[in-house]
């Protein structure tokens, strides 16, 4: 796959990074071994960054047992973690490619300016989680509802730095796809325990948060 971004695109990010307060690095997990996608998710995330000069990309090859990998708690290969105003456990696991490229535009913005555009309720709500939350949003590049749910997912990220949030392209592990019985996407899966399917109100999700933790 060669995500190639047009002119008509490229146009539509730089206006949206105009916005842009602080600066963003994208920290790219790739293997040379192994991962179809690797070499076109680095190539993805260096097209974005040319978009702007608050978003920089910085790229580490191979064990997933070292030092910068466990401290972002990366998992898998591709992986892009979104470090903004501060870091945050925002992963997209797979390429961002078809909608959730829109996913991943958001999310760097959101990461600048380290708020998200949600109501204040429900903006104290993610706030008061006081115990660790790890959401999975099952997604495929087809999928027109599943870029929402990501953000949304990883804003909680953002909002709390007990959250972690991983955006999972179903088709890129299936194994996983498979372990969480995902046969529609978006699924989202809290803490193991907890999952939803379809893209729902900020309301609903924060219920599902709070239900996740009730199960810690």
């Amino acid at each position: 796959m060669v995500v190639e971004l047009d002119e008509t695109v490229k146009e539509q990010v730089m206006e949206l990074f105009e916005a842009l307060e602080h600066d963003v690095t994208l920290h790219v997990f790739v293997d040379d071994h192994d991962c179809l996608y690797c070499s076109d998710t680095q190539a993805l995330a260096e097209n974005v960054a040319d978009l702007s000069d608050k978003v920089d990309v910085k790229v580490y090859r191979g064990d997933l047992n070292d030092e910068r990998a466990k401290e972002m708690g990366v998992r898998f290969h591709p992986a892009i973690v979104i470090h903004g105003e501060r870091p945050y456990k925002a992963r997209f696991y797979g390429i961002p490619a078809g909608h959730e490229f829109g996913a991943l535009i958001g999310s760097i913005t959101d990461a600048s300016r380290g708020i998200a555009p949600l109501p204040d309720d429900v903006i104290a709500d993610i706030r008061s989680i006081d115990k660790p939350v790890h959401i999975q949003v099952f997604t495929t590049p087809t999928c027109p509802y599943c870029p929402n749910m990501v953000r949304l997912a990883h804003q909680a990220a953002i909002l709390n730095p007990l959250i972690e949030s991983d955006m999972i392209e179903a088709l890129e592990f299936k194994d996983l796809a498979q372990k969480y019985a995902v046969f529609g996407v978006p699924k989202s899966i809290f803490n193991e325990e907890v999952s939803i399917e379809g893209l729902t109100p900020p309301e609903i999700f924060v219920e599902k948060l709070f239900e996740a933790v009730d199960k810690v």
